[in-house]
């Protein structure tokens, strides 16, 4: 569902410039996979693929520290954010299928598999809340496209 976009680097310009012209569009992209994607309302097993953007988004941004001010920590700090409450999901989903494999029906499983797929559900309601809130609350998008694209220092050809 949520595609991984690949960034086409000209590299005459530099990482700066560059940055500021491709940040930005990889940015638009991921706010409106995740929207898309939030709108279905997927099961809280369905969110790992906004879990690998979520990272794939990150990490990016992190290999232009250099390139842009203070501003950038701020907004990696809320991907990260994103991304622990993603990851909370993804355990819950993870470990309801290691019992399944593992531990033979009893009511014990099933306790264990209902709690989990209660957790579950609560941390995919907290993301969802998350993302709504603070996220993608009105103007962050363009919070984070006005940075990535007029922010980024300028410090020359080889970063």
């Amino acid at each position: 569902m949520i595609k991984p976009s690949q960034i086409a680097w000209n590299p005459r310009l530099g990482a700066s410039l560059n940055a500021r012209r491709k940040l930005p569009p990889m940015m638009a992209d991921y706010f409106s996979q995740v929207r898309e994607l939030l709108v279905s309302d997927p099961p809280p097993a369905e969110l790992h693929a906004m879990r690998l953007a979520t990272k794939r988004v990150r990490y990016t941004l992190e290999l232009f520290r250099p390139c842009y001010g203070p501003g950038l920590e701020l907004r990696i700090a809320t991907l990260q954010r994103l991304q622990q409450v993603l990851g909370e999901v993804n355990d819950c989903a993870a470990t309801e299928r290691l019992i399944e494999g593992l531990v033979p029906t009893s009511p014990a499983r099933t306790r264990v598999r209902t709690f989990l797929r209660r957790r579950a559900a609560a941390k995919a309601t907290e993301l969802r809340r998350e993302w709504r809130q603070n996220f993608d609350a009105p103007g962050r998008e363009q919070w984070w496209l006005h940075y990535l694209s007029r922010s980024a220092k300028v410090r020359g050809r080889g970063l």
